[in-house]
């Protein structure tokens, strides 16, 4: 499938060469073998050197592709592209199918995590390649007709929308509707409140903000459906409500919404037991340092409103085992709290508590401890985990 990305459409010389890339001559291709950029389809010039099975017409197609996803799944994609033959017995054919499917299903949710992370990121064009692998494999697991490839359509729309690219995201987003009409009652709550909040953020972006009103509105009742009013998934939709709201002067209400998803928020990381995959904290990153500004801004009168937000922060940078940051934003909260309230107030010792605990989970271990307890933490449920789990299936591979 092919995108319009925004980058140079202009051939390379085959003796172009990039870092993680290898020049090659289509001339000299296996006669009725032809290879594709892996982005937009043209005739490709360049071969990654590394897994040698993904191909490129240019090095900026190479260079987009490796930082929007191919540098996380550059190995992983290699037991998929390889030709495996039909040999074996029956049962180990099924084995190997199974074994297929198991790989395809946790690159779809690598591919996806990461499409998502790097929309709220803001770093649209490098979102679009992990969409395009998302659904790629969904097609490969679900079918080209199945429900199940809205997600990577609505991924590639929201993507088209951040770069302006409006012809292209209403491609995409017809493709969606499309296919929720068709399943009716079969499409989850959960696809049809993406579906909303998609079309919501393209009519913000076009300016017409009382179409993108309703559909944020109606991406909140699909959300509260299938999760609740108050789950972190239905704060998006608030925010992004606020946000249509500050664009149009209605700041009492953006203040009312903003407020809303502070409180959703505030409530889930008091859970005890609690995970984010890093999509998820980028976006809960970009949703509560952008209500920080708006209350900066426009509820001076309220000292503390700010700072409330950066102690949420705080706890937010904390469960993601960031705490350097967690350390900071404590400290900036801790600070308005002392001035505006005074050192005996309740928000200041909680905070100071708080910010106490950060401080001696600091000491009490090394750097390069503190690093390797992240990244096992907030990767505990993704693109590692998935690995163990495929090696898992490996080790359980039917005896010859």
């Amino acid at each position: 499938m092919s995108v319009q990305i925004g980058i140079s459409e202009t051939f390379p010389k085959t003796t172009q060469l990039v870092q993680r890339g290898k020049a090659i001559n289509p001339l000299s291709n296996p006669k009725g073998q032809k290879f594709e950029c892996e982005l937009c389809g043209k005739p490709a010039y360049i071969q990654c050197k590394n897994c040698r099975l993904t191909y490129y017409c240019d090095k900026d197609h190479e260079t987009i592709d490796f930082r929007g996803i191919h540098e996380k799944i550059c190995q992983l994609i290699i037991p998929l592209r390889t030709p495996l033959g039909d040999f074996g017995s029956e049962e180990e054919r099924a084995y190997r199918e199974k074994q297929t499917r198991i790989r395809q299903m946790n690159l779809l949710e690598i591919t996806k995590i990461e499409a998502h992370k790097k929309l709220f990121e803001s770093q649209f064009d490098l979102a679009i390649p992990a969409a395009l692998q998302a659904l790629r494999f969904s097609m490969d697991v679900y079918g080209q007709d199945s429900i199940e490839l809205v997600p990577s359509y609505l991924l590639l729309g929201e993507a088209s929308i951040g770069l302006k690219q409006f012809s292209q995201a209403e491609d995409y987003l017809s493709l969606a509707k499309w296919a929720v009409l068709k399943a009716d009652s079969a499409c989850h709550p959960s696809i049809r409140a993406q579906l909303h909040r998609n079309l919501g953020l393209m009519f913000s972006s076009q300016g017409n903000y009382d179409a993108a009103l309703l559909q944020l509105a109606n991406d909140i009742f699909f959300s509260s459906i299938a999760k609740s009013p108050d789950h972190i998934t239905t704060s998006g939709g608030y925010f992004q409500l606020g946000n249509v709201f500050q664009k149009l002067g209605r700041l009492e209400d953006a203040t009312a919404t903003f407020d809303k998803v502070i409180s959703i928020w505030k409530l889930f990381l008091k859970e005890k037991t609690k995970f984010l995959n890093e999509a998820q904290q980028a976006e809960a990153v970009q949703i509560l340092t952008t209500i920080h500004s708006f209350r900066s801004v426009h509820m001076n009168s309220s000292v503390t409103s700010a700072a409330e937000v950066m102690y949420v922060l705080a706890q937010l940078y904390n469960t993601c085992n960031k705490f350097d940051k967690a350390k900071a934003c404590a400290e900036r909260a801790l600070e308005t709290y002392e001035s505006a309230l005074g050192r005996d107030h309740s928000m200041t010792v909680e905070v100071k508590i708080f910010y106490k605990g950060i401080v001696v989970d600091d000491k009490d271990s090394s750097p390069s401890s503190r690093i390797q307890s992240a990244n096992s933490k907030s990767r505990k449920h993704s693109i590692n985990g998935m690995m163990r789990r495929t090696s898992s299936v490996n080790s359980a591979s039917p005896s010859h």
